[in-house]
């Protein structure tokens, strides 16, 4: 647990402010333009950054903290060490010690340091109305971030060796698909060879057969040694590409001329100067090792045309001589070379298939591993989900549905469907979700058009249309790990009788999202958080049961900031500390800040709308 001891401006929209925080929660208000969203974005701007934040807050940030300006937050972490954060714009965060020292080693922008919650209205709403995808998982994963990110390198790891393994079944299914088509290309060959009969053979035409057979080798080692000198040439280019980018690297240099630093980096960099040379010698010893070897593919190739040329005098003389047979005998020879190859591509395809059967297996056991670490996240996730529900109160309910996020699942079908020409496709989407990806892959596969039409009940011709855009737009190994997430589902109790009736935040009113939020953000960890107005929508009716009686709980556990216009929220939730902002329309500024009996006639003009609107209403309202 940490807290926020201080924070400084300079620069900017609220120039020299400094205010001191208490623990509990202290309340910012102030007239719309007084700088009470700029102040919550400076805090998380200093510990967090703009990186990655979306257009609209990068905007607030540089038009209001400036190119110029500088923000300081000051922590105490828990056992009393103090920090100090410094950030300016464009420029990395700059973190002290208690001593004044600078501490090294931290992404403070990462956030896992000194955790930081910062919600706006329209964010929090957001999360409400996101029913599927990361905003309300993330409610619960980031609590649980160091235990998730260990399961989720397992995951990546384990997607890591399917995606290996899949590229390997499509490379085997594709091989044995072509070796399918040589064997039935050449299946006839042994056939044609016995329907020939025995050969009368004499010693010449003996020799006849023994030149054609040779001539067949004589091409295929002519191919063999082209393949090689084109394979080792390559490694010749890769060598000098190698060189090449050596030469670009060591023009890089870590000195930066003029910086405190140099010495250091000097050092650094001549280490790295050092060892270039040793790095250019084993490339230009492996480079010669290469050319070495290419020569003795050229001399090689040199002594196999002098050796065939003799072969094929040869040849010539008893093609003459067996000019009669030849054609028997040069067809025989052919064909015993197809019977020959086409053991051998019988044997490779039996090879391929044993292969692939094996890698089927471990595609098997990786996939259980896959879901159990995926099952592993979904237990974490709803222990989380419990611990918050009873945190959050009885009028919210959290629910960790399993595997119910299945839009990832959706996009690939609808990418899958893309030019498959059929109508309905929301009712045939509707259908296909019912189906496991798993099941569905193994239907791609196949090319099960009579199996998806059990399924689904579509009619031959669309399941035809169906898979046939499947098949073009779809890999069948990707679908079937196809990542269904768990959904969690938040609902709030909006029954004003004994029955409770729960509805999905998504569903309610833009006050009741907020209100069903709230508790839980307040209740999910025990740093500080910053909530930038979420009552412009929020429903008084719900608002003291839930949020006040939430904030007045759980503020002795941690720190809360609320930019607010709603008097419920810090005169019921009883703050610490009322800070009220002002403008003069260039800058914003401190106008005053106290308790809140010290800052009641600023609550009851700006919440209230003025001490005469408050007493107009206590009277129609008949209370004394």
């Amino acid at each position: 647990m940490w807290t926020i001891e201080r924070l400084e401006i300079n620069g900017g929209f609220l120039p020299g402010l400094q205010l001191s925080f208490p623990r509990g929660l202290t309340c910012i208000i102030g007239p719309r333009g007084s700088g009470k969203s700029t102040l919550a974005e400076a805090m998380r701007f200093v510990l967090r950054g703009i990186g990655g934040a979306p257009k609209g807050r990068q905007d607030l940030i540089q038009a209001n903290i400036g190119p110029s300006g500088m923000v300081t937050l000051v922590a105490s972490a828990e056992g009393g060490t103090r920090y100090t954060v410094r950030r300016a714009l464009k420029q990395s965060a700059v973190l002290l010690g208690g001593q004044g020292q600078t501490v090294s080693g931290v992404d403070i922008d990462r956030g896992t340091f000194l955790p930081l919650d910062v919600y706006t209205g329209p964010e929090i709403e957001a999360i409400a109305d996101e029913t599927l995808g990361e905003k309300r998982r993330s409610l619960l994963d980031d609590l649980k971030e160091e235990e998730l990110r260990l399961i989720k390198l397992a995951v990546s790891d384990e997607r890591r060796a399917l995606d290996a393994n899949a590229d390997r079944v499509r490379a085997l299914r594709t091989s044995i698909q072509d070796l399918k088509e040589q064997i039935e290309e050449l299946g006839d060959a042994s056939a044609q060879l016995t329907a020939l009969g025995p050969l009368t053979v004499t010693e010449s035409s003996a020799q006849y057969i023994a030149a054609v057979r040779q001539e067949q080798c004589n091409k295929r080692e002519i191919q063999r040694n082209s393949t090689a000198r084109d394979n080792y040439g390559g490694i010749c280019t890769q060598a000098a590409s190698l060189k090449s980018s050596l030469s670009e690297a060591s023009a890089v240099q870590l000195v930066e001329p003029g910086s405190s630093n140099e010495v250091l980096t000097s050092r650094y960099q001549a280490e790295i100067q050092s060892r270039i040379p040793t790095i250019l010698n084993l490339i230009n010893d492996a480079d010669d090792e290469v050319q070495q070897v290419l020569k003795v593919i050229d001399d090689a190739r040199r002594a196999l045309d002098a050796v065939h040329a003799q072969q094929a005098a040869q040849y010539s003389l008893l093609q003459q001589e067996n000019n009669a047979a030849s054609e028997l005998v040069r067809r025989r020879a052919d064909l015993e070379q197809k019977a020959s190859r086409l053991t051998e591509i019988q044997q490779r395809h039996s090879d391929a298939t044993t292969e692939l059967a094996k890698l089927v297996e471990q595609r098997k056991r990786l996939k259980a591993d896959f879901l159990a670490s995926r099952d592993r996240i979904s237990n974490l996730r709803d222990a989380v989900g419990r611990e918050l529900q009873s945190e959050a109160g009885e009028k919210v309910r959290i629910r960790v549905l399993r595997n119910a996020d299945d839009l990832a699942y959706q996009t690939m079908l609808i990418d899958g469907l893309k030019g498959a020409r059929v109508r309905g496709h929301e009712d045939i989407l509707a259908a296909l979700l019912r189906l496991r990806p798993e099941q569905l892959a193994q239907i791609v596969q196949t090319n099960d058009c009579e199996g998806l039409d059990e399924l689904v009940e579509f009619g031959e011709d669309r399941c035809r249309k169906i898979l046939d855009a499947f098949r073009s737009n779809l890999d069948p190994l990707k679908l079937e790990i196809v990542e269904i997430e768990d959904r969690v589902k938040i609902e709030l109790n909006v029954s004003t009788g004994p029955e409770p009736l729960f509805k999905d935040a998504a569903d309610l009113s833009r006050g009741q999202k907020c209100t069903a939020l709230l508790p839980i953000l307040l209740a999910r960890r025990e740093s500080p958080l910053i909530i930038d107005q979420p009552e412009d929508n929020l429903d008084n009716h719900f608002i003291y049961e839930t949020v006040v009686n939430s904030i007045r709980r759980l503020k002795a556990k941690r720190q809360m900031v609320f930019i607010t216009h709603n008097a419920n929220i810090p005169v019921l939730a009883e703050a610490e500390l009322i800070v009220v902002l002002n403008s003069d329309g260039k800058i914003g500024f401190v106008e005053k800040q106290g308790s809140i009996d010290e800052c009641r006639d600023e609550i009851v003009d700006l919440l209230e709308g003025g001490e005469e609107a408050f007493e107009l209403r206590r009277k129609r309202y008949g209370r004394l």
